[in-house]
């Protein structure tokens, strides 16, 4: 160890006089110095903004500040069972804990349409949506892509939600910056970031033996349980894709869905004009620009004048540079609403009004009897805690068509509960009716009906292929 000797101070002598022949060396190194120290100092000052934050503001910082408000929670209870179990639907141990989902998704449209993964969602017996401010929505599945892992919720209430921007259809750079938010674990509204390590991948669904997703696109971010669902951004702002899955055996492997995917399924899901009875007459390109594909004769769009292969560029108040933005538009709009359009013909911009009609109400009694031979009931809540039942999101079976279930083995009867169609749960008649209104004759259908009797717990699934003809009760 090094030791320092100390010294007495001596006093520090500066000659100011001023002699002939020029002032003194010390006089010019002290004038100098203050100098120095003055223009550094203002140098200084100019560099320090005001808000000190602003320097720690990063691109990073600034998307997750500007988008969490659109990042959404989604959870709710799940029965642990294997499939294809009563246990799955029947409350098993009144007394054991409780077991809820962990999943994250985004919103599309403020009215509360959010994207999330297939393979949480199909486990929920009842979604529910936490917002950004901790409210807590009920939400109905009213899509569910099981081979692409995506799901469609739709939000009952909490007021217009921020939606998101998805990215351009193919504008991605190997190398930039990707920032995620998630709720992993249900940690809440959990960032991290990484880069876009690639684009293109294929990556196999563990759920689905078989099934490979394309198109996926893979980063390093940190991803965990709880993540699935959730949005990649650009430091734009704009949605790359939505995380799928994560490379179980590996670190820093994480796959998401890609916006170019997410654009092409929407529309589809989305079906707006039948669920909102609207008709306009319009065939618009699957995926793209939006363009004009056909037009209905004597419909709304051919009294506006509308014409195959014009590509609208506005519609009301949005505008609609592909496919999807234009099915968004239209979500919410009503029968005789006159919408004007912006569109372009030949590279020549022109407008015309677009009126909806009104396509016919949906009749659900009508809907449940000619596509799957039941009349359906709303299941009260009282009855569903009575038959044990983990929830009161299904329909009751008042009556059965026998005859339309031909040679099934395992036929509903009356008081039985319509369980799941597909891997949707209903949540009433009307939900069970949208689900199954277009179903064609010769169509399969997979039915999950439920029978309780005294002790005794019946799953019965039936696998209903849609008879070519209707069949008389």
């Amino acid at each position: 160890m090094v030791h320092s000797e100390s010294q007495p101070a001596r006093p520090v002598r500066i000659d100011l006089r001023v002699r002939r022949g020029g002032a003194p060396r010390t006089l010019h190194a002290a004038v100098g110095l203050l100098g120095f120290m003055c223009v550094a100092s203002s140098a200084l000052a100019a560099e320090i903004p005001s808000d000190p934050r602003a320097l720690r503001r990063t691109r990073v910082v600034e998307v997750f500040e500007n988008w969490k408000e659109s990042v959404v929670f989604v959870t709710g209870p799940v029965a642990r069972s294997e499939k294809q179990s009563p246990a799955e639907f029947f409350v098993t141990d009144p007394k054991g804990p409780v077991e809820n989902s962990l999943g994250t998704g985004f919103v599309i449209h403020e009215s509360g349409y959010v994207v999330t993964n297939a393979h949480g969602v199909e486990k929920t017996l009842a979604p529910v949506v936490v917002l950004a401010d901790r409210r807590q929505m009920p939400a109905d599945p009213v899509g569910l892509l099981h081979d692409q892992d995506l799901a469609l919720l739709k939000v009952h209430g909490g007021g217009p939600l921020k939606a998101v921007r998805l990215a351009r259809s193919g504008d991605l750079m190997i190398g930039e910056t990707v920032v995620v938010i998630a709720n992993p674990h249900g940690l809440l509204y959990t960032c991290t970031s990484g880069v876009l390590s690639a684009i293109g991948r294929a990556t196999h669904l563990a759920d689905v033996p078989g099934v490979t997703l394309q198109d996926m696109i893979q980063s390093d971010a940190g991803i965990n349980p709880g993540s699935s669902g959730g949005p990649w951004f650009n430091v734009a702002g704009e949605v790359m894709g939505m995380t799928a899955s994560m490379k179980k055996d590996a670190e820093n492997i994480a796959f998401a869905v890609s916006a170019t995917t997410l654009r092409k399924l929407l529309p589809a899901m989305l079906d707006v004009e039948r669920r909102y009875r609207i008709a306009s007459g319009l065939a618009i390109a699957p995926d793209g620009p939006c363009e004009v594909q056909s037009v209905l004769p004597g419909s709304p769009a051919a009294k506006a004048g509308l014409r195959p292969s014009d590509a609208i560029t506005r519609l009301a108040d949005r505008p609609t540079p592909t496919s999807l933005d234009f099915h968004l538009a239209l979500v919410g709009r009503k029968p005789g609403e006159a919408l004007a359009v912006e569109f372009t013909r030949q590279g020549a911009p022109q407008t015309a009004l677009l009126v909806l009609a009104e396509r016919p109400k949906l009749d659900p009694k009508a809907v449940l009897r000619e596509k799957l031979g039941i009349e359906g009931a709303v299941l009260d809540p009282k009855m569903a805690k009575a038959m044990g039942l983990l929830s009161a999101r299904a329909v009751l079976v008042a009556s059965v068509n026998d005859a339309f279930y031909g040679n099934v083995q395992h036929k509903p009867r009356p008081g039985d509960v319509l369980a799941r169609i597909g891997l949707i749960r209903p949540r009433n008649p009307e939900h069970a009716a949208e689900l199954v209104e277009t179903l064609q004759p010769g169509q399969a259908v997979d039915l999950v009906y439920l029978r309780r009797r005294e002790n005794t717990a019946t799953r019965i699934d039936v696998h209903l292929v849609l008879p070519a003809a209707p069949h008389a009760p």
